[in-house]
């Protein structure tokens, strides 16, 4: 049994990480949790039942009776706790992003490297995700030469789903000096990351990039690496809505759309591989909603014939994989596939991108 503290217990937390591990009882028990209020930190506590509850992150890692913990905080806190974590001698498993900016990631990679029988697991979900797996699969076992892909997050955000399904404690005692100096840090990081002369738009550009387009990147990068060349990046709506034109190793071009503001009901998240005559379909269901259904579509096409297969449905939450996943790498001292090196390519290639934003706008 691993014991657990979860570190940020905010709606992410309470959809997903909190009642997947409690469904995990048999892996996991989490004894401890902390958030900087109080009363969300005590709704929890008697929610779950869980034993110990501290208001810092670092008075949980400090006292609190625990194997491993599970960074839900903030982005620009993901670094400062998983380093203290790393020193206290726990696993760690890190929502995404690992980190805002390249050299918070590098001293804590750094650091891991001391600390070599830890586990630092960064939560990529959709790489997990029997879809994605069974894509790949195909891929693999019967190759073509891809000559085109585009891939999607064109969403609704989370509250209309959670409005009608699960209830989520919002805490209203969060001390405003506390929301002042995250956002500084954050601030700060964003700085770094792209330069303190980046416009309000080119930082939402990043966060919309680093908070939701990571997931799409890191998948595509699993199944392609990472595009040799950014040829453009186009922005619009205040930074939330970004087209993106790339090439890959392969030689073929690759466009990635981002629209994170609409209020149509949907969850368009995708990534369409053309083959000249196959197509491979991954499709991603919202993840507020647990259970659903998903399936691939692999469309053939021949002189004679069209066919469309479709491999599925599959009902596994790829958050409850990850999690077994990261269960099974401390007990085994297995190392995840999505760890800090490849958390760091993300960050590499988002850089570029700001890159090639910017030479846009100059």
């Amino acid at each position: 049994m691993i014991r657990v503290g979860v570190i940020g217990l905010g709606e992410v937390s309470q959809c997903m990480h909190l009642p997947i591990l409690e469904d995990l009882c048999e892996l996991y028990q989490v004894t401890a949790v902390s958030d900087v209020s109080t009363s969300l930190v005590s709704y929890i506590q008697s929610k779950y039942h869980v034993e110990c509850g501290y208001l810092s992150a670092e008075e949980l890692i400090e006292k609190a009776n625990i194997d491993a913990v599970l960074i839900l905080s903030p982005d620009q806190f993901h670094c400062e706790y998983a380093a203290a974590a790393l020193r206290a001698g726990k696993h760690v498993f890190i929502e995404k992003p690992a980190a805002i900016c390249m050299e918070e990631l590098e001293k804590l990679a750094e650091l891991q490297k001391s600390h070599p029988g830890q586990i630092v697991m960064v939560g990529y979900m959709r790489r997990y995700a029997g879809p994605f797996l069974k894509a790949k699969e195909i891929l693999t076992q019967e190759p073509k030469k891809t000559e085109y892909l585009r891939f999607r997050d064109i969403i609704l955000e989370a509250p209309f789903f959670l409005g009608q399904t699960r209830p989520i404690f919002y805490p209203k005692d969060v001390p405003a000096d506390v929301i002042a100096e995250g956002g500084k840090l954050r601030h700060a990081q964003l700085d770094q990351a792209i330069g303190a002369d980046a416009t309000d738009e080119m930082r939402t550009t990043y966060q919309m990039l680093t908070g939701l387009g990571c997931h799409s990147f890191a998948a595509v990068r699993e199944l392609f690496g990472a595009p040799t060349k950014i040829h453009s990046v186009t922005t619009a709506s205040g930074g939330e809505h970004v087209v993106i034109v790339m090439e890959f190793a392969e030689g073929f071009l690759g466009t990635y759309e981002l629209v994170n503001n609409q209020n149509i009901v949907q969850f368009d998240a995708a990534i369409e591989i053309f083959q000249k005559d196959r197509k491979v379909l991954v499709k991603y269901e919202t993840p507020y909603l647990r259970y659903q259904p998903a399936y691939v579509e692999v469309t053939e096409s021949s002189a004679d014939d069209t066919r469309t297969t479709r491999h599925g449905p599959d009902f596994h939450d790829a958050f409850q994989t990850e999690l077994r996943l990261f269960a099974d790498c401390i007990q085994t001292g297995k190392q995840p596939k999505t760890d800090l090196s490849d958390a760091a390519a993300d960050l590499r290639l988002f850089g570029e991108i700001m890159r090639v934003l910017k030479a846009g706008k100059e």
